[in-house]
């Protein structure tokens, strides 16, 4: 299989993405943070996600278009969860019972357009082989995919924090990882 590269903003560059998407194939595309392998939110395209980067299927974070899809997967939102969603850069965990759940809602960018106009969930690890280094260029991300990636976006270097990781069971909030936001996701843990 061949793979495509395109500049993050020529034209039809959104159009494309959904496409392959839509056809239960992985992209490499810039997200709100770093480079991540994105796909459809399905079993299909979930399972060759898992056989291409991360063989020892752990979960994969979601990205969604906003907070309403959040009940698609059994959660309804709190305050909490409401209020932290709108921070750049911010994943959450929420725990409840017998589920999780791993999310970030981004808030510019090309991402924030593929998502709003794909107006699914999507699966998005980083772009890099499970134990490697994540991708901060569309070169390095080529190297680890070659053609089991069918579209490459280039959105230039990427060297960025990574996402503040917070998680969220009951009325309890834990950090689980500082990143992007830190400052104004401790501030907020303070006023909720």
């Amino acid at each position: 299989m061949a793979f495509d590269v395109k500049k993050i903003n020529e034209e039809g560059v959104v159009d494309r993405a959904i496409y392959i998407l839509n056809k239960n194939m992985p992209i490499c595309s810039p997200t709100d943070t770093i480079y991540g392998v994105l796909a459809i939110d399905n079993e299909e395209a979930q399972e060759l996600l898992y056989k291409i980067r991360r063989p020892s299927k752990k979960p994969f974070l979601r990205l969604l278009p906003d907070i309403d899809f959040l009940e698609m997967y059994g959660f309804k939102p709190n305050d909490k969860v409401f209020e932290l969603s709108k921070l750049e850069g911010v994943s959450i965990i929420i725990k409840a019972q017998d589920k999780s759940l791993g999310f970030r809602i981004p808030q510019k960018g090309f991402i924030k357009e593929l998502l709003d106009k794909l107006k699914k969930p999507l699966l998005a690890p980083s772009c890099n082989k499970e134990g490697e280094p994540p991708a901060k260029s569309i070169e390095e991300a080529i190297s680890y995919f070659k053609d089991e990636i069918p579209l490459y976006i280039d959105g230039g270097f990427i060297e960025s924090p990574p996402s503040t990781i917070v998680e969220i069971e009951q009325n309890t909030i834990k950090i689980v990882r500082e990143g992007m936001s830190i400052d104004k996701v401790k501030e907020l843990i303070n006023k909720l």
